[in-house]
């Protein structure tokens, strides 16, 4: 699995709110099974991300976290497939949360995440690992949620990780 981009969505624009919604792309050099997909993403240098600074040119040597969970206590396993339905209510339940977000902003970040749902051969969510997966070094990440989910393209190779929260 190779990475190809990063996008941030940053609701700073909208003045003091420290909410963001990060999106990876990673190409699948070959066909995998769903569980096989994920052990393949865990794996990735990219998806080894504090999400405390923002993404380089380059994956940091490792600091062995993810979010704010140790890498070591997520597997696929970890995992929880969903609808496109849900994990679009839940993406819109996390943004909307502090109030409507105006018009033009709501629009931009539905669309991404909108056109990700729309060619997913599958859909998975991370399961809340609970306190003995957190790290506990950045306990000022996701005071307002982390919500993840990773979506496999039906029509490509491309799988996209999906990661929402505050610092």
């Amino acid at each position: 699995m190779t990475e190809r981009a990063s996008r941030v969505i940053d609701f700073r624009e909208l003045g003091s709110d420290f909410r963001w919604i990060d999106v990876k792309t990673f190409e699948l050099k070959k066909s995998r099974g769903n569980l096989d997909t994920l052990a393949a993403l865990i794996a990735n240098p990219w998806y080894d991300d504090d999400y405390a600074s923002p993404s380089g040119a380059l994956p940091t040597p490792s600091p062995g976290v993810h979010g704010p969970y140790r890498l070591d206590a997520i597997t696929p396993n970890s995992f929880e497939e969903v609808s496109t339905r849900a994990c679009s209510a839940a993406m819109t339940a996390w943004a909307d949360q502090l109030g409507p977000l105006p018009t033009a902003f709501a629009a931009r970040y539905s669309y991404v995440v909108q056109s990700l749902l729309l060619d997913s051969r599958f859909v998975y969510r991370l399961r809340d690992l609970g306190p003995a997966a957190l790290h506990g070094r950045n306990d000022h990440l996701g005071a307002l949620g982390f919500l993840e989910f990773v979506i496999a393209s039906k029509s490509s190779k491309k799988v996209a990780l999906l990661v929402a929260s505050d610092d």
